[in-house]
């Protein structure tokens, strides 16, 4: 048998109005420990698909959504969710930013600084406990929130496009430190990107879906080997196939929603 369930989504059908679908016979199975990325034109229903695993919709339409074995819940301690923005808190230091989220869970705040502390280590940003957003680059802003994500310790992330806003050499960088990060942390990630290079590098499947109402078209596993470099994938002809297949379902996506 394989590992457990993180997400099971069956027979999935959502429309808000009752009228227009949005999601379609949706079926998706991710394992714990398993990095799944979503990908799909805009308006699809990738971060509607978040959103519901994360509580934040809630589901009334006809087939089921668990997260570990059990309806999503707003606010549960198992379910990180990082956004495609920062949202870093202005008035507040990068160490008390990454602390943030420990605190809203009620971790006693000796225990959070300890961790938040180790977290901006991790992501090199080791001596800028103490500055200010307004004083970070954008890169360094998302390094903090990538730090106050894995240091809430949850076993679920969501990770809606949070690298989508960067210059693409810092794209890079954050990318390399996400694939670290999940080998150390060994969290189940669920990720929407716009970017196929992106989700190749990244994942171990890809899921690829259409225009609204969003159905999946191709589940791809990625079967390049781990550790990754997200540089050296670049030189890798495996890498720029897997890229070509999933542009190929993309494609077909497309033709068969507009036929």
């Amino acid at each position: 048998m394989g590992a457990p369930l993180a997400i099971a989504v069956d027979d999935l059908h959502l429309s808000f109005d009752g009228l227009t679908p949005v999601l379609s016979a949706v079926n998706l199975h991710i394992r714990q420990g398993e990095f799944v990325s979503l990908v799909g034109p805009s308006g699809c229903g990738k971060t509607t698909l978040l959103n519901l695993a994360a509580g934040l919709v809630q589901h009334t339409g006809n087939g089921r959504i668990q997260v570990s074995g059990a309806a999503p819940v707003q606010g549960h301690h198992e379910v990180g969710y990082m956004l495609a923005r920062d949202s870093l808190l202005p008035w507040k230091s990068a160490l008390d930013n990454a602390m943030f989220g420990m605190q809203v869970r009620g971790v006693p705040r000796a225990q959070a600084e300890e961790r938040a502390r180790t977290m901006l280590h991790e992501v090199g940003l080791a001596g800028f406990e103490d500055a200010l957003p307004k004083a970070l680059s954008h890169g360094m802003r998302q390094r903090v929130a990538l730090a106050r994500t894995f240091a809430m310790g949850s076993s679920l992330l969501l990770m809606d496009e949070p690298f989508g806003a960067l210059d693409a050499q810092t794209k890079l960088q954050l990318e390399d430190l996400l694939l670290r990060l999940c080998q150390q942390h060994q969290q189940s990630v669920l990720f929407v990107t716009h970017d196929l290079a992106e989700a190749v590098a990244v994942s171990d499947r890809v899921v690829v879906m259409t225009s609204r109402p969003g159905r999946i078209v191709a589940d791809i596993a990625i079967d390049l080997p781990r550790p990754r470099s997200i540089r050296a994938l670049q030189k890798d002809p495996h890498f720029h196939e897997l890229y070509a297949q999933l542009w190929s379902h993309l494609e077909s996506g497309w033709s068969k929603h507009e036929g």
